[in-house]
């Protein structure tokens, strides 16, 4: 009897860190070094030097972002630009998902990388935390929203005009 008990105990024990472990799997993408969540690419647009592509990523922050709000900020440093924003999930109540995003310019090309997503609810806490929302369906809205920022993005930089 005990030979089967210890497994099973064991098994208890294994089973709720690997489900946290592999919270988000194959919605969100993961950072296969730091293992959380965290978008990044590289983007090219050969026709665009390093000051286009600062004039194109300039006006996109100028129609996506409203810096006076509290919970908006944008820094640059030399050729890197960092956005810190929140988006609320829809039709869900005072729900939201903050995010870092940093870009880097060079000359035709630019990376992004969209990092330290934090899930607001009853209380603030980074998306992989065990305390932030495990619902699939809040995990596919906080996907659908970043994809949507991030071509957004992509489109603006890519553009000809």
């Amino acid at each position: 009897m005990i030979k089967y008990l210890l497994p099973l105990l064991a098994a208890l024990f294994v089973m709720p860190a690997a489900a946290q472990k592999n919270k988000g799997k194959g919605i969100l993408p993961r950072d296969s070094i730091t293992d959380k969540f965290c978008y990044t690419d590289v983007g090219a647009n050969a026709n665009a030097d390093k000051a286009a592509l600062q004039e194109k990523l300039e006006k996109w922050i100028k129609q996506n972002y409203n810096t006076d709000e509290e919970h908006t900020t944008v820094a640059q440093d030399g050729d890197t630009w960092t956005i810190h924003d929140r988006e609320a999930l829809p039709q869900r109540a005072r729900k939201f998902v903050a995010y870092d995003l940093t870009v880097d310019l060079k000359d035709g090309r630019y990376r992004y990388k969209l990092t330290n997503l934090m899930y607001t609810a009853t209380g603030t806490y980074p998306l992989e935390d065990k305390m932030a929302t495990d619902k699939k369906s809040d995990l596919r809205e906080i996907d659908e929203i970043l994809e949507r920022v991030l071509g957004s993005l992509n489109a603006a930089l890519q553009s000809e005009w």
